[in-house]
């Protein structure tokens, strides 16, 4: 559901009203009320304060458009390589100097293995272009596997009436079954993108996005593959 549905049902059911009163009651049709209830269809301000004073709800309420009025958050550019000059003044070391770096380093790496992990930072096409240092606790990393989990890069604002935005990084852990409300990495369409799962009878599942306006998609089970559940989010300010 949306906040707004969840307002307009629990003021109904408070009030002991039917979908179909309610829908006589505001001259709308009974499926409208429906819909607007289980959030796939967000209803003008207009609508929802009328909705709302026919059911005695005078407290005061935030519409999700309102949500997407927020300003548009731009994708962070890749960084630009670049290579840190050698010093030609400085000796070179021995091979003997070398090899004993190379343990110490080794031996600090071995060291952390168990404590942090690189995780990839993969793009929609699924290329690693990045990493970021997380703690591993007991073995895992938010749960999932620490050779497992992955960050995914947001390329737009599809998702920014959920508040992600473009740029901002994802942390998923493997998960190939759907999670009702929520957000979680597909494959689709040639693409990886993270869709707000809803699931419904049978093998259908309802894909929603919200940039500008709130929309959403039903698709079968099988016409995607679902690769993990998004936990976390890390955005840089």
């Amino acid at each position: 559901m949306s906040r707004m549905g969840d307002t307009i049902r629990a003021a109904r059911l408070k009030c002991g009203m039917t979908e179909k009163q309610l829908a006589k009651k505001t001259g709308n049709a009974e499926n409208f009320i429906k819909e607007v209830e289980s959030g796939r269809r967000i209803p003008s301000d207009d609508q929802a304060r009328r909705i709302l004073k026919a059911l005695g709800a005078t407290e005061n309420f935030t519409t999700e458009l309102d949500v997407a009025a927020e300003p548009e958050v731009k994708l962070r550019p890749r960084p630009t390589p670049y290579i840190i000059p050698v010093e030609e003044d400085k000796p070179k070391p021995t091979k003997k100097e070398v090899e004993e770096r190379t343990e110490a380093n080794d031996a600090w790496l071995d060291a952390l293995g168990g404590v942090v992990k690189r995780v990839p930072v993969i793009d929609e096409k699924g290329l690693a272009i990045d990493h970021v240092l997380f703690p591993i606790v007991g073995g895992k990393i938010e749960g999932g596997a620490p050779d497992k989990v992955l960050m995914f890069r947001v390329p737009d604002n599809s998702l920014s009436g959920f508040r992600v935005h473009a740029g901002d990084l994802l942390l998923v852990v493997p998960d190939k079954t759907p999670v009702d409300d929520a957000f979680m990495l597909i494959f689709m369409k040639g693409r990886r993108v993270v869709r707000k799962i809803k699931k419904m009878e049978g093998s259908k599942l309802l894909l929603q996005s919200y940039d500008r306006e709130f929309t959403s998609e039903t698709v079968m089970w099988a016409e995607i593959q679902i690769l993990g559940r998004c936990v976390k989010m890390q955005r840089s300010l």
